[in-house]
């Protein structure tokens, strides 16, 4: 039987448990998050069977009635005779950075009441589970990017995540998309709706495309956008980002913002420099349906 992999996430409230699960499922493990302590061997056995080899487990204050159950769920020989390797993470963090994260998202302490006393309260309760885990990792000044390269090679992993990148076209008369990250204004380019026997037609038509290629201001910002790309799309891999929006707008999103989408979304498939960063890249045009 093949070995199952099983890291448990765990930690004080606010120390990033939930940010770390979220790395791990990007990175093709099955997590399960808040897992009642009493339902974890059920859980591995669930996987005997399975397909699936990674999977991971978020234990906090809430998973169990003392921290006498928890610790028992983190004891590396209750896992014998299962054919599962196991990697305890525990995720700590300044009180003072606590504070700030609770007051930012304005979420209640599982532990309820005043907010400093339950802190310092859920840090004494797990003081002596600390002991028992592989790996401390203080996120106090730690970046998104920061946090996932850590875990990672904590974990002896490396990252399979990549960014799914859509280029998107739409027109403005409709409304901007409300997903895009990046949004670029192509209504200054001529437009092929004032060339008869261009306007019935989309910008995923070569005659279209060729016309609108062949002015000098769209090439001007061919080039800028290419540039653009080249520049920001690595740095935002290495953030750590999964999902971005690129959007072109125009008019009735029919041409202009059709035909850019087209070429940068091709740009982007097709451009050597970005094949180490595992970009899947997908072309939408919104609001071409409201003319074909």
């Amino acid at each position: 039987m093949i070995n199952k992999k099983l890291v448990i996430v765990s930690g004080l409230s606010g120390a990033g448990k939930s940010q770390v699960l979220n790395i791990l499922e990007d990175n093709d493990y099955f997590c399960v998050d808040n897992l009642p302590v009493e339902l974890i061997h059920k859980f591995i056995d669930l996987f005997k069977n399975s397909k699936r080899t990674r999977f991971a487990i978020g234990l906090d204050i809430r998973s169990a009635k003392n921290i006498g159950d928890l610790k028992k769920a983190f004891k590396t020989n209750s896992f014998k005779n299962k054919n599962v390797s196991v990697l305890k993470l525990f995720l700590d963090s300044d009180n003072k950075v606590l504070i700030k994260r609770f007051s930012e998202t304005r979420r209640k302490h599982p532990l309820g009441g005043n907010l400093i006393e339950a802190i310092k309260k859920e840090r004494q309760i797990f003081e002596s589970l600390r002991k028992d885990v592989d790996y401390v990792i203080d996120t106090s000044q730690m970046t998104l990017s920061e946090l996932k390269t850590t875990v990672l090679k904590t974990i002896n992993e490396n990252s399979i995540s990549k960014i799914n990148i859509t280029i998107m076209s739409f027109g403005y008369k409709y409304g901007l998309p409300i997903n895009a990250d990046i949004v670029f204004d192509t209504r200054f380019l001529p437009n092929p709706n004032y060339i008869s026997n261009l306007r019935k037609l989309t910008g995923k038509n070569r005659l279209v495309q060729n016309y609108v290629l062949s002015l000098d201001v769209t090439k001007q910002f061919v080039e800028f956008l290419k540039n653009f790309l080249d520049f920001v799309l690595p740095k935002i891999f290495l953030e750590g980002k999964n999902y971005l929006t690129i959007a072109f707008g125009c008019t009735g999103g029919q041409h202009r913002s059709v035909t850019l989408a087209e070429i940068i979304g091709k740009y982007i498939i097709l451009n050597k420099k970005f094949k180490e960063y595992k970009f899947d890249v997908t072309i939408q045009h919104r609001d071409i349906d409201f003319y074909e």
